[in-house]
């Protein structure tokens, strides 16, 4: 024939097997590599789902926030509050009612002179138990007449109703009107208020009026009236 054919040599069958080999070795790991990578995709893909997640629930308005919040903000300071006052008690209108009923008594013999004298030292008998029984006590919102049950005791107690309009002896500092002191506050004998809290029997809203004798300081409750703000009528 004109083409002979030849068996190839035990060197060349090695060297074809070898190369076939080789190139499905590269087929293989051309097709495995991809299977590397997928885990690796889907990695980055849950911590992006995750992080987007985080960014749902933020407020998109924290950075503008914090850009003008000033790093020395000082916590606003809470008002000081009034302490509460118990008025001091006050026996000189006790010990002048005492000292004008004795010397009447003293220096007119006469009937009228006795009854006269008498009943003014009864007054500042009055006055005396008053001033040691009866504690004037401003508190937040209101003023309140308290007693204590014995002499040089600090126990306050509820004095009740008021035995001559009724309702209780406290009363709402915005409720007041006008407060004064008879003759003058320099020498008081007589507190006096108004107050809109008390129920009128009338139905009028002119307020009820309230006297007091003076055995309380005075100038602690003048003090008082006006730190607390309770309305007063100016004198013209």
């Amino acid at each position: 024939s004109l083409f002979r054919t030849t068996r190839p040599s035990t060197m060349n069958r090695f060297l074809i097997i070898f190369l076939l080999q080789a190139s499905s070795c590269l087929a293989f790991s051309s097709l495995a590599s991809p299977s590397k990578v997928v885990p690796v995709i889907t990695r980055r893909s849950s911590s992006l789902s995750s992080s987007a997640k985080d960014s749902d629930g933020a407020n998109p308005f924290d950075f503008i926030q914090g850009l003008f919040s000033s790093p020395n903000a000082v916590a606003k300071k809470a008002e000081p509050q009034i302490p509460d006052v118990v008025v001091d008690s006050d026996y000189t209108l006790a010990a002048a009612f005492a000292v004008v009923g004795v010397s009447i008594v003293a220096t007119n013999h006469g009937v009228g002179g006795i009854i006269g004298g008498g009943f003014i030292t009864l007054l500042a008998s009055l006055f005396a138990v008053q001033a040691t029984r009866l504690r004037f006590v401003f508190d937040k919102d209101s003023f309140e007449l308290k007693t204590v049950d014995s002499i040089g005791s600090d126990k306050l107690e509820d004095a009740g109703e008021n035995i001559v309009v009724g309702g209780a002896n406290r009363w709402a500092y915005s409720s007041f009107v006008n407060w004064e002191f008879f003759p003058s506050p320099d020498v008081p004998i007589l507190v006096y208020f108004k107050e809109t809290q008390t129920p009128q029997t009338d139905d009028s809203s002119d307020g009820q009026i309230h006297f007091f004798p003076a055995v309380a300081n005075c100038k602690q409750i003048k003090e008082q009236f006006e730190l607390r703000g309770c309305a007063s009528v100016e004198k013209s």
